[in-house]
């Protein structure tokens, strides 16, 4: 039993290597079916289209992955409720009247009026 999950885990490594090969291999084509014709780029090999989505992944998620946001989930986790419910009642506060005082008064304010 334990070897038949031996090779469950093999097999999705073998699945996700060749899952990110050919990732790698579409970005390669839409690229150097794109990019030469639109704005004059170069063509790219394999290599250099599998060095460009490391470089976009580390510009624009990080090296570290999750861990480095969970500090600011479990800030507003803490209190969440505490502060959603203070700016709820501000902004309650702030609005129950004055939408229907504006209303009231007539002024037109943000109506475009065009002179003839």
């Amino acid at each position: 039993m334990k070897a038949r999950t031996g090779f469950k885990y093999a097999g999705f490594g073998v699945l996700g290597v060749a899952a990110m090969f050919g990732f790698t291999y579409v970005v390669m084509l839409l690229w150097n079916w794109l990019v030469p014709e639109l704005f004059n780029g170069p063509v790219v090999g394999y290599w250099q289209t599998l060095g460009l989505l490391l470089l976009s992944k580390i510009l624009f998620s990080g090296i570290g992955g999750k861990g480095d946001k969970s500090h600011y989930s479990r800030r507003y986790r803490c209190d969440d409720d505490f502060s959603k419910s203070k700016w709820r009642q501000k902004f309650e506060a702030k609005m129950n009247g004055k939408v229907e005082d504006e209303e009231k008064d007539g002024s037109d304010e943000g109506e475009v009026i065009v002179s003839e």
